[in-house]
């Protein structure tokens, strides 16, 4: 007990030292900048660069001494989805797994705002704040980090921890060093390499979803990697649903179970070019051709969810929820058509056979900048929008069931009802 309190001291004294020393030297520059001589020097931009450079160095060796002191445990687990923005996909799924069969273990998650610790705590896991001294600290404590996008450049991973990537879905879209566009390929290439380096685990659906992220990622530039194909536990939890569980997650989403009603689901994906409008059929219309138990849910990509005031507002019938309480998969559950134009949603949606439309409103322009690793309709049944309100509503309303077997038959072969228990005891023992 004497070891580990003196350890500790010594540890706070050296953390003070390190921090005194760098502040130093940041004070002893703006000193300079002040002299008449020093400022016209520090004003050169190649000088200001390196001197910047040799800053950032010293700062980041300091910092990984820091963390390289901190004994990662076994007993706690990280957990972040979409950057802290909200609270759902594989890492949610994995994390309710833990807590069911593994309550000794304190799992913590990464959260942007109160809306998302709201839908942490009510699960009863322990949020903490994105990019916080906190945040890096509780990352650094826990052996096992599971994550379904890129953790930040500056989050050093100790060699006794294990990285987990589950990504958040199968890609439609070219991912990384697939890109059509070239200069945003070699960008997207050089800064993801080295975050993919951290990869101790990638999961997989199928042997050419792998095929895909060994295309994408380079992931033959990490000799360690292992990419465990047992499915996606957020497709487990399509797969093991119910009645019951449709009933409360329409209680948690509308405070009340009625099942006449129909939901209509629109998922669009986002545009790197900032849009006011994400459609151009107008829903308000197209509700009036729609019987009285018809409504629509709105989900929206996170990097549109400014959007969500202009669509909660149209009409009374019309959903579209703060993204921070959202988990995508129970609005697929509750849903019964889903209108998307260039989603990966097309594919865990498959499971459920219920009708997906598509509404190509730029895809010419989308090939060209981005592209596409499958002709989709190639893969099933997927009819085109009409952008007539009148014709769309008939769509809607006749269109009731689609078999997607083959496109899950060839692209999610490994998704099952225990793809948690298959990934969590591979990586624990």
């Amino acid at each position: 007990m004497v070891n580990k309190k003196s350890n500790k001291i010594k540890y706070v004294r050296r953390k003070k030292r390190n921090t005194a020393s760098i502040e130093y030297g940041r004070k002893f520059y703006e000193k300079l900048k002040k002299k008449p001589l020093f400022k016209e020097i520090l004003q050169n931009e190649k000088i200001f660069n390196y001197a910047k450079k040799k800053y950032n160095i010293k700062k980041q060796k300091i910092e990984e001494k820091e963390f390289n002191e901190i004994e990662p445990s076994s007993n706690k687990i990280f957990i972040e989805s979409f950057h802290g923005n909200n609270f759902s996909g594989d890492p949610k799924y994995l994390a309710l797994y833990i807590k069911k069969y593994y309550p000794e273990k304190t799992i913590y998650v990464s959260s942007r705002n109160s809306l998302v610790d709201i839908e942490i705590r009510n699960h009863d896991f322990i949020p903490i704040r994105f990019g916080t001294p906190q945040y890096i600290k509780k990352f650094r404590e826990s052996k096992y980090l599971f994550v379904n996008g890129n953790t930040l450049d500056r989050l050093y991973k100790h060699n006794n921890q294990v990285l987990i990537q589950t990504w958040h879905g199968l890609p439609l879209k070219r991912m990384v060093s697939d890109l059509s566009d070239i200069q945003e390929r070699n960008e997207q290439v050089s800064a993801f390499l080295p975050r993919m380096q951290k990869w101790d685990y990638l999961l997989s659906s199928s042997s050419i979803n792998t095929m895909l992220f060994k295309s994408a990622f380079l992931t033959d530039n990490n000799k360690t990697l292992k990419v465990l194909e047992y499915g996606a536990p957020r497709n487990e939890y399509l797969l093991n649903s119910n009645n019951e569980e449709k009933k409360r997650v329409q209680n948690k989403y509308f405070f009340y179970s009625d099942e006449n009603i129909k939901y209509i689901l629109f998922c669009p994906t986002w545009r790197k070019d900032k849009r006011k409008n994400l459609l151009s059929i107008n829903l308000k219309i197209l509700l009036n051709y729609l019987p009285d138990n018809y409504e629509i849910i709105v989900k929206l990509h996170p990097n549109e969810a400014y959007l969500r005031g202009k669509y909660s507002s149209i009409d009374e019938r019309i959903h579209c929820f703060y993204n921070e309480f959202v988990d995508i998969q129970e609005l697929y559950l509750i849903s019964d058509t889903m209108i998307t134009d260039y989603s990966s949603t097309i594919f865990d949606y498959a499971h459920l056979n219920k009708p997906i439309i598509l509404l190509q409103e730029d895809t010419q322009l989308y090939t060209d900048k981005v592209g596409f690793y499958f002709n989709i309709f190639k893969l099933g049944k997927f009819p085109l929008a009409h952008t007539n309100e009148q014709r769309l509503a008939q769509q809607l309303m006749y269109f009731k069931y689609s078999n997607y077997s083959k496109l899950t038959n060839r692209l999610l072969t490994k998704d099952s009802q225990n793809s948690s228990k298959n990934i969590i005891e591979t990586i624990f023992k």
